[in-house]
């Protein structure tokens, strides 16, 4: 972190005069002011609380965007400070705010996504300074000597939400519910990463799920995972890849325990239309085996996924296609077959707006089509035979404001609507949840 503050400073020391430049509005001024006076006195939180406050009020100079954006990375709040340079972007600042967004992007540990910054900001257009200093970082990742290249990183993930689920059926999919309660949810993950040589990382990730219903603890489900994953930045992104190791739980019973391998590679500059800002593609594939009464989820699956990113001033677009198939035993008895191997197409969208530097406002949308492989066969009048098909779509909205430099709160609200060919699985879905997540 030492190389990033020094350039930092240093980029610092290029621009006195935006200190004192101030919008041609009145509004905010006297917060402004407050700020720097606060900044200069080495009390960052006060002066980001002034800056928050200057912006509220409606002042929107690129001094105030740029002052704002320079205490939230000292003070770690990654998200604040890369939403504040992102306002400049569209004006004469745009490559002193690239510049910036690369030190953002280092500090988050995304070397592919800051080498992206960087370049905008070493282009000819830009001032001779920004530009100088831009490339020099430029070399330190084309060296394969990032800022904190050979010291190995820790970090650490916690949510905790509550909310009511009108359909509280979870594991596995295929089990529908007409019963709707209160859940409590926890996640936690941790990541130990330590790098291999100059360009490649080992990373060691763990990670634990619960969600507990309190009326009806039949459909409580826990989900541990492992993962080792091996990666390597490259000139043109980043390519790696992992095993993992999955056990979950449904009703206190062991549902499934899951060994697989994925593959990924990861674009900074896309050949896609629309030029996304980043892009993927990852194929994984899994052994899996049910437990005791589960049986008949032995098999395999198998997965392959593209996705997109991409920025538009304040706003955050993400899109995502993904094939999934399963080849399962399936249940059968003397009398009777289900079929538990579908074979799903899911495209996903959602869109994100950084409304302030602390609060932003999204909403999303999927839509999956379902076939599976054999036809079903009831004998009884629980239910319909025939092949199954589903459509399911999917919308949700949410708005999520950041606390401190490491936690934030969400509000989510989804909702979840099943058409099958067989009317026993059809089922409309709601969801209101509140989350608290920290990072570390």
């Amino acid at each position: 972190m030492l190389v990033f503050w020094r350039a930092l400073s240093l980029f610092l020391l290029l621009m006195p005069t935006m200190i004192l430049q101030a919008a041609e509005t009145d509004a905010g001024m006297e917060d402004f002011h407050a700020g720097v006076e606060a900044f200069e006195a080495g009390d960052l939180s006060a002066a980001k609380q002034r800056f928050q406050s200057a912006a509220d009020a409606g002042l929107a100079s690129p001094s105030l965007f740029y002052n704002l954006g320079v205490v939230c990375y000292q003070l770690g709040d990654y998200v604040a400070a890369e939403s504040a340079f992102r306002a400049l972007l569209d004006g004469s600042n745009g490559a002193l705010a690239s510049y910036n967004l690369g030190l953002v992007a280092l500090a988050r540990e995304a070397p592919v996504e800051a080498r992206h910054w960087f370049e905008q900001a070493s282009s000819e257009k830009a001032p001779d300074k920004v530009r100088t200093l831009a490339r020099a970082q430029l070399n330190k990742l084309a060296d394969g000597v990032p800022p904190s290249a050979g010291q190995p990183s820790i970090r650490g993930y916690l949510g905790i939400s509550g909310g009511y689920d009108s359909n509280i059926a979870g594991l596995p999919e295929d089990t529908v519910s007409s019963e709707g309660g209160g859940f409590l949810e926890a996640l936690a993950a941790g990541t130990f990463e330590r790098p291999v040589g100059t360009r490649s990382r080992i990373a060691l990730d763990a990670a634990a799920y619960s969600r507990e219903h309190p009326s009806d603890d039949e459909y409580d489900t826990q989900v541990l995972q492992g993962r080792i994953t091996w990666s390597e930045t490259l000139a043109a992104g980043e390519r790696g890849a992992l095993v993992s190791l999955v056990k979950s739980w449904f009703d206190s019973q062991s549902l499934e325990t899951r060994s697989g391998i994925e593959g990924f590679y990861r674009w900074r500059q896309c050949p896609l239309p629309a030029a996304p800002d980043q892009c993927g593609i990852s194929l994984a594939a899994a052994t899996v085996n049910g437990g005791s009464g589960f049986e008949a989820y032995d098999g395999q699956w198998y997965r392959a996924r593209l996705h997109g990113l991409k920025y538009l001033g304040s706003w955050r677009f993400d899109g995502e296609y993904s094939l999934e198939i399963n080849d399962r035993r399936d249940l059968r008895t003397a009398d009777e077959f289900v079929s538990v191997s579908p074979t799903h197409h899911t495209l996903k969208v959602a869109s994100r707006y950084r409304w302030q530097p602390d609060l932003a406002l999204g909403a999303t949308g999927s839509v999956r089509h379902s076939r599976y492989q054999d036809d079903h066969q009831l004998v009884t009048a629980a239910g319909e035979s025939g092949r199954r098909e589903d459509n399911r779509l999917e919308i949700g909205l949410l708005v999520e404001r950041s606390l401190d430099s490491r936690w934030l709160v969400r509000g989510e609200w989804l909702v979840r609507n099943t058409r099958s060919s067989l009317s026993q699985y059809e089922y409309q879905r709601q969801t209101l949840m509140l989350t608290l997540e920290g990072a570390f």
